[in-house]
């Protein structure tokens, strides 16, 4: 009997040290991963996606599966995020990898460095509705100047227990926008100016800050946003060719496109577009042109005098464009677009035959072989 107790408990052991291997032995990603992440104070979707996947750049994948978010680092805590399942993104790496079998293997398209054409970090972006700042700048050493790299400068940041002493912000003016085609107002350019690092607590919200980069002249009254992680490198992508929407506005507040030129469109990823899509940018004309015509849209305008002939404009465009009416478009630039939004986003005019200008179409671009003007641009390897 005593026997049999000792072979059954060494039994026993033997399935717990089994077991025990098997556990340490199976890579803790594959034991299971929450499917939502509750929000705590300070966090934002890329601090969420490095502690989860170790990628902070994956936010914008994560903002689209969870468009109730309106502002991606000011989240509310107690909010529920829905997380990417590491299933799908081991699949999808499965997918992309190229068949043994393929006879002849399409090469991987190298990326486009950017750093190259413009700097990243001043792009700025179009946000549709108006953006709640972190912080205020309320006083600079040099306020009638304007701050310079190395002032200390004062801001208040409002409520926000997070911040501490080594945060880096980045500094910015938001600039209202009209649509180009119906002059109505349709949101706020976020246009970045520089960054500041925080230095040291002063009281309650007040913090003393040093500049680190001026872009564009800030002072008293710009506001502060933090960092989001965005790669110099970009892989280009295919389009489905059909229209998607309108150059709205361009970085700084200029008129004319050109290659180089940062622009923003009213579509982002909830219409489709994704980071690293290439557009033709086109100009279009009707065949048979009906009561409202493209070429004549300027002296519709003027002819009447308000708004609605403008509103009334876009409105038959695009039911004429959805009932089939024949248009000829010819390709006159393109764009690649860089970082995408729910309801916008933001591209880099790639080339050009002529100037451009806001209220440009955009058309999607696809092709079988790399195209020679992609060739041509510097490129980077992909991580």
């Amino acid at each position: 009997m005593i026997d049999r107790m000792k072979a059954k408990g060494k039994t026993i052991a033997s399935v717990f040290m089994i077991l025990s291997l098997i556990l340490i032995a199976v890579p803790t990603d594959l034991i299971g991963q929450p499917s939502t992440h509750k929000v705590q104070r300070g966090d934002t979707l890329w601090s969420i996606c490095e502690k989860y996947y170790g990628d902070s750049t994956l936010w914008p994948k994560l903002w689209e599966m969870n468009p109730f978010v309106t502002n991606p680092h000011l989240l509310k805590p107690g909010d529920l995020i829905t997380l990417i399942e590491k299933e799908d993104m081991a699949k999808k790496k499965v997918a992309e990898r190229p068949s043994k079998e393929a006879a002849k293997p399409v090469p991987k398209m190298k990326g486009i460095d950017l750093g190259i054409l413009t700097n990243t970090a001043t792009m700025g972006y179009l946000s549709l509705t108006k953006v709640e700042p972190w912080g205020e700048i309320y006083a600079t050493t040099k306020s009638e100047l304007g701050a310079e790299k190395g002032d200390k400068i004062f801001i208040s940041f409002k409520n926000r227990a997070d911040v501490k002493p080594g945060d880096e912000f980045r500094v910015a003016r938001p600039i209202p926008v009209r649509h180009p085609l119906t002059d109505r107002p349709m949101g706020e350019i976020i246009n970045f100016r520089g960054t500041v690092m925080v230095k040291e607590h002063l009281k309650e919200d007040f913090f003393l800050a040093e500049v680190t980069e001026v872009w564009i002249e800030f002072g008293a009254g710009a506001i502060v946003l933090p960092f989001e992680p965005m790669s110099k490198c970009v892989q280009p992508m295919a389009t489905d060719p059909k229209l998607y929407g309108n150059i709205v506005a361009l970085k700084d507040d200029r008129k004319i496109v050109g290659p180089g030129s940062v622009v923003y469109l009213d579509a982002g990823f909830k219409d489709g577009i994704q980071r690293g899509q290439v557009f033709d940018v086109v100009r279009i004309t009707r065949i048979a042109a009906p009561a409202f015509r493209l070429g004549n849209f300027e002296e519709i305008v003027n002819e009447v005098g308000s708004t609605f002939a403008r509103n009334q404009y876009l409105t038959d465009f695009w039911k004429e464009l959805n009932e089939g009416t024949k248009l000829y478009d010819y390709s006159v630039g393109k764009l690649m677009v860089v970082e995408s939004r729910p309801v916008s986003s933001t591209a880099i005019v790639l080339s050009s035959s002529e100037d451009l200008y806001t209220g440009a179409y955009l058309k999607g671009f696809s092709w079988s072989e790399t195209p020679e003007f992609l060739m041509n641009l510097p490129s980077c390897p992909l991580e």
